[in-house]
């Protein structure tokens, strides 16, 4: 594992704890992406926790551009974006950093896994 890769993997990580940890609130449907966050064309995400989940046959770039150009146009504008073989991570939030989202993806044979971790400030 390169140096650039191993940093990434930290960023990737630093970011997420800090989202997770981050005061939030949950839609009113607990099993519902937040308004201001689409759901990928062809998928059904199901709430785990914090965080949605779902799988898609497309690459992590096509993800990861559908969501960057979707949460830009809700006000939300990405802060950092990775990627490599093991698929790739998206950390974006609004001017005020009351609406912060991190979408991870995980690559492997084919598929993408997708977790999202939205978080809203009260």
């Amino acid at each position: 594992m390169g140096k650039a890769s191993r940093g990434c993997r930290w960023l990737m990580l630093a970011v997420l704890l800090a989202l997770v940890c981050a005061c939030s609130s949950r839609p009113t449907d607990p099993n519902a992406l937040p308004s201001w966050i689409s759901a990928y064309p062809g998928s059904a995400p199901k709430a785990t926790g914090s965080a949605f989940l779902f799988e898609t046959k497309d690459p992590a770039e096509k993800v990861l551009d559908f969501y960057e150009a979707q949460l830009g146009r809700s006000g939300v504008h990405k802060e950092a974006r990775g990627g490599g073989d093991y698929g790739g991570f998206l950390s974006a939030a609004d001017d005020s950093h009351s609406r912060n989202v991190m979408i991870e993806i995980r690559s492997d044979k084919g598929a993408s896994e997708v977790t999202i971790t939205p978080v809203q400030k009260k």
